[in-house]
């Protein structure tokens, strides 16, 4: 079976004193642990760790090749959050998703 996450997708944060928010992945660290951002109260830099068992998948916002050439590129941190808010904002109008 294959690995059930990719960076650049949108996961729903199940437990902890985050649940209910949004989260894109920026990295898989190991088989059970992604590292998150939200561009808001966790950004690029220090992105959550947080095991696979409490998110759910919702889907892929951006692939994982575009993700990695705008987040290596020459963009500062703070342009970085922002893009990373932008796009999950972008990806839950889409989908008729509101956001906290």
């Amino acid at each position: 079976m294959p690995w059930p996450f990719l960076p650049g997708m949108i996961v729903l944060s199940l437990k902890g004193h985050d649940r209910g928010r949004l989260y894109l992945i920026l990295a898989l660290k190991g088989e059970s642990r992604l590292l998150l951002a939200d561009g808001r109260t966790r950004g690029y830099v220090d992105a959550k760790l947080k095991n696979t068992k409490h998110v759910r998948r919702l889907g892929q916002a951006i692939d994982p090749v575009s993700l990695e050439d705008m987040l290596a590129g020459e963009m500062c941190e703070n342009e970085c959050n922002i893009f990373i808010r932008k796009l999950i904002e972008r990806w839950a109008r889409d989908k008729g998703i509101d956001i906290k």
